[in-house]
Formats: C-alpha cells, structure tokens, sequence
C-alpha cells in the first residue's frame, strides 16, 4: 500500500493531511479504516487456505494432565525420589550440631540454613540402606554430597544426599511395585518404582516417611 494517503500525505508521509490537524493520527481516520476492513476481506490466498486445511486435519496429539513431578536424588547405592512440592532448597554440605542425649542413628543433630535451625536427620538409616558403594550409573559432575531441605506441614528437615539427579515428571501408571526381595525397612516407605534413564528409582511415600522421622525424633 505505497500509494496510501498515509504513506504520502499522513504520518508516514510529508504530514500536509488537513485532517492530521483535527485527528492527531491516521488511525483515527474513516479513510484509514475503510483501507483495513478492505485488507481484512480480501480473499485468502490458495496457499494459506491449503496449508491452513492440511494443519487442522492433522490429528491431535493427546496431552496427559495427570503428570506429576520429583526430585531424584541418591543415598549410597540407591536412587530415591520424593514429591516436588516436599522440597525447599539443596544446598552444600555444612557442620551439624550433635545435641547431647538425643542425637540417635537416625536424628544427626541441628544444622543452621539461612540462619534458622533444622533437624539434621539420615534418610540411609531410616530405610534401611547401607550399601555404601557408588552405582555405575552415577554422574561424576553431579556426584557431590549436598544438603537437602524439604518440608511437609509446616515442619523442615535436611538430610545429606550422594547426588542429584533433578526434577523428573512421570505418570502414576507407569509405576511398578516393590519386589518383596527388597529390605521392610525399605518396602515400608516407598509407595512403587519408576524407571529413568535406566535407572531404578524408589519413590518414597511423603506421608509415611515424614511420619517415621517425627517418631525417630521423639
């Protein structure tokens, strides 16, 4: 549209429109208007209408809305995950507190995290974990004892984990059972199995595992 008012006479030309004075812009003018309903009513070009009938009769891809999230990290030999929404932060490993006639195998001691106070706690020992060795499957750049804080009630924990994994989505069909050959310590806090990238990864029940380290504590 190089030949329009408003590219020669309007605002994008020499401005001598009469009506710029009255309208302040070529917008706002019946004539500009009238240029793009006429644009708009144009008829589609052949290969718009083609390309546009080819898209709409491709079959729709089914999105699942059931997908839930978890961190995967690891203690010793074990790949573990817990709900997304349990976790706080994970941070680097710092001293903890042992406190005198409580600490246990199970409470650690207090560890300070952004100037507040935690339980320090060991998820290994709670399970029943105590193969020490590293899995093949481990990472050498993410192999690195970090502190994790996650939280369920209003109630915070840290425990120290040998790696991790990261964030991962998965569906609740795709989980498996836990073989009975596995520890009761074990069996007793995980609610099934997932598989990722080749591992096998224990997804720990929330409820039940928050619950055993309060009765560890009291």
């Amino acid at each position: 549209m190089k030949n329009s008012c408003w590219n020669n006479i309007g605002v994008r030309g020499d401005r001598s429109c009469p009506k710029l004075v009255e309208l302040g812009h070529c917008r706002d003018c019946a004539t500009y208007s009238q240029e793009g309903r006429v644009l708009l009513n144009r008829e589609a070009p052949k290969e718009y209408l083609r390309e546009w009938t080819s898209l709409l009769a491709q079959e729709r891809e089914v999105v699942s809305r059931d997908g839930k999230s978890v961190q995967v990290f690891r203690l010793m030999s074990e790949w573990l995950a817990l709900p997304a929404h349990c976790w706080m932060e994970v941070i680097e490993v710092r001293p903890v507190r042992h406190i005198p006639h409580r600490s246990n195998q199970v409470l650690l001691g207090l560890v300070s995290v952004r100037g507040e106070i935690h339980l320090c706690v060991s998820l290994n020992r709670l399970l029943g974990i105590e193969k020490n060795e590293v899995p093949e499957d481990a990472e050498p750049r993410r192999t690195s004892r970090r502190f994790c804080v996650v939280r369920k009630d209003n109630v915070s924990w840290v425990f120290p984990a040998d790696e991790m994994y990261g964030l991962v989505s998965y569906n609740e069909k795709d989980m498996e059972t836990v073989p009975s050959t596995v520890a009761k310590s074990f069996q007793k806090f995980t609610r099934g199995l997932l598989t990722v990238a080749g591992k096998k990864i224990g997804l720990l029940d929330e409820t039940r595992l928050f619950d055993g380290l309060s009765r560890s504590v009291i």
